[in-house]
């Protein structure tokens, strides 16, 4: 017999160093239950490797692995430029510059050091923490992923090209000032390069109609097991009884089917518990994968990647607006305007925010946006999250580009990161919800864990329909 699985693995999902069978390697420990059991080697098509690869290649099962091609870095170079493009024609990217460039505290460019960071920070949280849960096959020293310093050099790269051909840097006789005004529209680019990349791939696998109502069926006539799928109509000479059919030949629900039958075949096969139970891990890792995407519209938890994914967003739509001097105008009328010491026009327009928050996330929005857990039983916490996140967003930007004049006058800066914030926190509601439901745990969970969140009684959780 050969060696079993602990069963502290098969509790908790893949263990550093085991393959994934629907990953890159997902036939490892597949083959060895299999040798064991004695089950799979004369199947030929039909072994449970064929049929998961054959899954996998139909977009039916979410394989959580991100492969890095040629065809990426294309991706990020016209992301790149056309993210970048229109700040070219800006006259603000030489006041931002200067003010990057002259901010300096011993004779180091704080503010252009801190933009640096900025980038590097967002274009690895657009990558790494937005949407669904990836790992990067290609990484270096084991750490830092391939494609994160793809994006950056390229972005870099179409930028400095850009600005040079179009006469934004001068002949480079200042190189440090260059590399400032290089550096405001990198900023944008990068962001357009890490989307140009990963936006063809940031969908779920759509799992076909035929393939979605089988699963649909199963999860609701099995709500307490493994969905086990039915068969679909035949291909035009197709036999399903038939192993040595080629699964390239058969429907989605009948690949479907058959490898679930594969699957009772090996779980009835082996002769230990151990054994049993990582059958049984394998078989609802992949039918996890499959559900993800048939039921992928609803979106319940807030995670951590939700408020990566704001912060993401709210760049996005802020970006524009820091390089137009309209908003020191549009802050200048928010305070003209007072009854007592109230500025009406600021305060109208703080609430008009959070009711198109409200609205966009969910009542008008693209995804079906269920209120769960709400602070202190009534506060969404999605509307608190996206309003923080996209406030100190637009707050840090116009700090960093010198557009609040150093924060002299609180009361003007205030108001002129609300302008920024009001186009900010659309992007952010927007970047949290298009991605659909993110992977990883509930933030209400993360937070008690840490011991740093007493969680109120789950009678006090609710999930409200919109």
């Amino acid at each position: 017999m050969a060696e079993e699985s602990s069963p502290d693995d098969s509790t908790h999902g893949t263990a550093p160093g085991e393959a994934d069978p629907t990953g890159s390697d997902r036939g490892v420990d597949l083959d060895a239950l299999m040798d064991a059991a004695g089950v799979g080697s004369a199947d030929g098509d039909h072994s449970i490797e064929r049929l998961v690869a054959e899954a996998r290649d139909r977009g039916l099962l979410d394989t959580e692995m991100r492969e890095l091609r040629t065809k990426d870095a294309a991706q990020a170079f016209v992301g790149s430029v056309i993210f970048a493009s229109p700040l070219l024609v800006e006259g603000g990217i030489y006041d931002i510059a200067d003010f990057l460039f002259g901010f300096t505290v011993a004779g180091v460019p704080v503010f252009l050091v801190a933009n640096t960071l900025f980038v590097l920070v967002m274009t690895y949280a657009l990558l790494e923490w937005t949407g669904r849960n990836t790992e990067e096959t290609d990484v270096l020293f084991g750490v830092i992923p391939v494609r994160y310093l793809m994006v950056l050099g390229v972005s870099f790269a179409v930028a400095a090209v850009m600005m040079t051909v179009w006469g934004r840097v001068g002949t480079w006789q200042s190189p440090t000032e260059a590399l400032a005004r290089i550096n405001v529209v990198w900023t944008v680019g990068s962001l357009g390069a890490a989307l140009g990349d990963i936006i063809a791939d940031s969908d779920p696998p759509s799992t076909p109609p035929e393939a979605g109502a089988v699963f649909a069926a199963s999860a609701r006539d099995h709500p307490g097991g493994t969905p086990v799928a039915g068969r679909g109509d035949n291909r035009e000479g197709a036999d399903p009884a038939d192993r040595s059919f080629s699964p390239e030949g058969l429907t989605d629900a009948e690949l479907l089917t058959r490898l679930h039958e594969r699957f009772d075949d090996l779980e009835s096969s082996v002769d230990t518990v151990e054994a049993g139970r990582e059958v049984q891990r394998i078989r609802e890792k992949t039918v996890e994968s499959t559900l993800d995407a048939t039921f992928g519209d609803r979106i319940q938890k807030y995670t951590s990647r939700d408020i990566a994914e704001a912060f993401v967003g709210s760049i996005f739509f802020s970006v524009p607006f820091l390089v137009e001097d309209g908003v020191f105008d549009v802050a200048d009328y928010f305070l003209s305007f007072q009854v007592g010491v109230f500025p009406v026009f600021f305060v109208v327009n703080t609430a008009f925010v959070l009711v198109m928050i409200l609205l966009l996330v969910y009542w008008a929005g693209p995804q079906d946006v269920q209120m769960s857990r709400p602070i202190l039983g009534f506060v969404p916490r999605r509307l608190v999250g996206i309003s923080v996140v996209s406030f100190l967003t637009a707050a840090a930007l116009m700090t960093m580009w010198g557009r609040v004049d150093a924060w002299e006058d609180p009361v003007i800066a205030v108001a002129r990161v609300s302008v920024v914030w009001t186009v900010a926190s659309f992007g952010a509601a927007l970047g949290d919800i298009l991605p659909g439901e993110s992977s990883g745990d509930d933030i209400n969970d993360d937070l008690a864990a840490l011991g740093d969140f007493d969680e109120e009684p789950a009678s006090g959780d609710r999930v409200d329909d919109r």
